[in-house]
């Protein structure tokens, strides 16, 4: 009984998404690494990162994305780089999935 209680929780934390922001402090013109888990997203499916510190490759809803490829288990990677012109300072990162957001919120510290 205790052993399934016990269970529960640590399942409910597995099924979490994540975002990690690598480093989370760059200087303009480097490249920063998103990985993460997106789970209930399907295999192959992308998620879409946003941030106004991305390049204008891919925009959603006005803002630049990156897109990943989700991976077995739900996990994500992308490399971006961040534009040299882009303009010191603090930047928010999200993630989508599916048609909905996954509820993360990281930063992203751009420098000269």
């Amino acid at each position: 009984m205790v052993l399934a209680a016990l269970a529960l929780p640590l399942a409910a934390v597995a099924v979490r998404p994540s975002l990690t922001v690598a480093p989370p402090s760059v200087v303009r013109g480097h490249v920063i690494i998103l990985t993460g888990s997106a789970p209930g997203c399907p295999v192959g499916d992308a998620v879409k990162l946003l941030s106004r510190a991305f390049v204008r490759t891919h925009v959603f809803a006005g803002v630049p994305a990156v897109y990943a490829r989700v991976r077995r288990g739900g996990a994500f990677a992308v490399r971006t780089r961040i534009p040299a012109a882009r303009a010191p300072g603090r930047y928010a990162v999200t993630a989508r999935c599916g048609g909905g957001n996954l509820g993360l919120l990281r930063h992203l510290s751009v420098r000269r």
